[in-house]
């Protein structure tokens, strides 16, 4: 739990960064950065894992830019492994420390809800619905003529806020890994 709190306080140390506010008796902006502000034509996307068209396993995402490198997200996934469940619902807080959204590599937090499902020795499916948090790392594309079509892969952890009994009825670990391929349309 300690490890939590330090990574909290360290995105929003980013986050009030990032946002650009001055302590009183600041400058302005220093010479050398002045009109180095990089144009950013789309900060909005809507994507999602082709995968599902297949496999057992996809995804939905939207994100949008909300200061100079920082957005908010929400992402829908399902997936089956060896016949256990995963059904979450998430959202997003991303910093792409070269302050361009939407665009490279990206660090973030995420936090919502998991319903997941097994059978156990008898053959009954059980199920348990918990709240989980999670760290990100990402990367995203963006290419085509306009620069509007968006790739984006990642990984990530999620660590399940539920009790160890409540974990052991369906046989599911404090955390798990995340993985992340998406297309989609940048606005």
């Amino acid at each position: 739990m300690r490890l939590a709190r330090v990574v909290w306080l360290v995105v929003v140390a980013v986050v009030v960064r990032s946002v650009g506010a001055q302590a009183p008796g600041q400058g302005s902006v220093p010479v050398g950065r002045q009109g180095t502000l990089i144009p950013i034509p789309t900060r909005t996307y809507v994507a999602f894992n082709p995968s599902i068209v297949v496999f057992d396993f996809g995804s939905l995402e939207v994100e949008s830019g909300v200061a100079p490198g920082v957005t908010i997200g929400g992402v829908g996934s399902y997936t089956v492994v060896d016949g256990n469940r995963y059904t979450s619902g998430d959202f997003n807080l991303r910093y792409y420390p070269g302050e361009v959204v939407l665009r490279g590599l990206s660090f973030g937090l995420s936090g919502g809800l998991l319903r997941y499902s097994a059978r156990d020795s008898s053959g009954t499916r059980v199920a348990i619905n918990a709240a989980t948090v999670g760290i990100l790392g990402d990367y995203n594309w963006l290419i085509g003529p306009s620069r509007r079509f968006i790739v984006g892969t990642g990984v990530g952890a999620k660590r399940v806020l539920a009790g160890a009994d409540e974990r052991r009825k369906v046989d599911l670990a404090r955390a798990y890994l995340t993985a992340r391929f998406v297309v989609g349309y940048a606005f």
